[in-house]
């Protein structure tokens, strides 16, 4: 393989910036550039100075990893340089003009897999943990990169062979085989198998909303409150809030934090009937929005009559089986009768678990944080222990291995060839493989590795 080189860090003015190369001719290029070429050696890491054919470039520490004690298994070297973005470049392209060439995203790391120093979703977890957000989706991260899920996967291929065996031997020793004991020993084992796939296999659940966020509308009539809201969970004025109805006509979008939870916030324009055509343009991707997100907050006023629309509304979010939670906003205005009647009426209408709020004095948001967080996760999010899945990529080949397993479950019970049966078990564990990269495809292998960014 050719030498790669990129640029590590972040360009930009900092205190250093790192260019690394990687491959066979590693050493050479730095023996060609750096003045105390002859002190390096395995995993040291030396002080000196860069030259360009007699010329000072900068000062630089140099480290060198040899092969296959490395993060690619190749021999690795780094320039640690100034961290101005003219001198970066011209490092990199100092290197490149000695023989390297510029590496294409996420190359390292694939060299990485390739040479058999991580499996495909320790790979994966590289992309994650540098795309974190949270807290939990780096530890999910971290579990993932230090080979966690690889561990699940191979217990899980392992008890598939046993399976195998099960299944194979009455092939090989047909005078031994009592079929229906064997049957019912090898149905049991599927259904564990079953079992134990399904169960990581429904982390996804949890899974996909650490890592991509939870898709949150704020749906509700104008002047309720819905553009104060995000404000507020926002932590900052995102959205212009007047007592003009209708000052929201376009959906507002918003990324905001509640604990370590991401919620991806759409702010919508207030649904009521209007003569005004852009109003009624956004009022209609108000009600499009439902479809698209994973939970509505729906925010009424007890000092407002509780409308048909409102109720329209909350039933259609119903019927649609989406998470919702029902707000009352301006608690801070009301007084108790007016209230009482208010929820009396939502009552009468089913409307009766609701969250009481203020947000202009910032009261019941904590716990509008905490309802959020309860209807997507069953635990605290701090001490989940268990192998959680957060790739669409693993979701699917789970999927598939499940699907090959009932196969198989079938296949026992309606008394097919052994050989039959054998066929879907190993279906079912090369999927299974595939997760860690296994008989994967040229093809998956060069979809992942490119989302990585140069020099990883």
């Amino acid at each position: 393989m050719s030498t790669i080189t990129a640029i590590g860090t972040s360009l930009g003015t900092s205190g250093i910036n790192i260019i690394r190369l990687s491959g066979e001719n590693s050493l050479n290029i730095i023996k060609n550039l750096f003045n105390n070429y002859s002190k390096l050696s395995p995993n040291s890491i030396i002080y000196g100075k860069l030259i360009d054919n007699g010329s000072f470039v900068d000062n630089v520490l140099i480290s060198y990893f040899k092969a296959p004690n490395s993060f690619t298994g190749e021999d690795i070297c780094e320039i640690n340089c100034h961290g101005g973005s003219y001198i970066t470049k011209e490092i990199l392209n100092l290197v490149v003009r000695n023989g390297a060439e510029i590496a294409t995203p996420g190359e390292f790391s694939k060299r990485a897999f390739l040479n058999g120093k991580m499996d495909l979703s320790e790979a994966e977890g590289i992309i994650d943990l540098i795309n974190a957000k949270t807290k939990t989706e780096a530890r999910i991260a971290i579990e993932q990169l230090d080979g966690q899920l690889f561990k699940k996967i191979v217990s899980l291929r392992e008890k598939l062979i046993e399976i195998l065996a099960q299944v194979e031997v009455s092939i090989d020793y047909p005078e031994y085989d009592n079929v229906e004991v064997d049957n019912i020993h090898v149905l049991n084992l599927l259904e564990l198998e079953i079992f134990e796939i399904t169960k990581l296999l429904d982390s996804y659940e949890e899974g996909k909303y650490i890592k991509n966020g939870i898709n949150v509308a704020i749906l509700g009539r104008p002047n309720v409150g819905k553009s104060s809201l995000l404000n507020n969970l926002a932590k900052y004025e995102r959205v212009i809030v007047t007592d003009i109805a209708g000052t929201t006509r376009d959906i507002v979008e918003e990324t905001v934090n509640i604990g370590d939870i991401i919620l991806n916030i759409s702010d919508t324009a207030g649904i009521r009937d209007t003569e005004d055509i852009i109003e009624k343009i956004g009022v209609s991707k108000s009600i499009k929005k439902i479809d698209e997100v994973d939970l509505v907050i729906y925010i009424l006023n007890a000092d407002d009559n509780l409308s048909k629309e409102d109720i329209d509304m909350i039933s259609k979010i119903k019927n649609k089986g989406i998470k919702y939670i029902v707000v009352i906003n301006k608690m801070d205005k009301y007084i108790k009768s007016i209230f009482d009647t208010f929820t009396l009426k939502l009552s009468e209408n089913n409307i009766n678990d609701t969250i009481n709020i203020s947000v202009y004095e910032n009261k019941g948001i904590d716990e509008l944080k905490r309802k959020i967080i309860s209807m997507f996760f069953d635990d605290n999010l701090n001490s989940v222990n268990e192998v959680m899945i957060v790739n669409e990529r693993h979701k699917k080949l789970l999927e598939k291995s499940i699907e090959y397993l009932k196969n198989a479950k079938k296949d026992v019970i309606n008394d097919m060839p052994v050989d039959i049966i054998s066929i879907q078990i190993k279906e079912s564990a090369k999927k299974l493989g595939e997760i860690i990269g296994n008989d994967v495809s040229q093809d998956i292998v060069d979809k992942i590795f490119t989302k990585f960014c140069l020099g990883k």
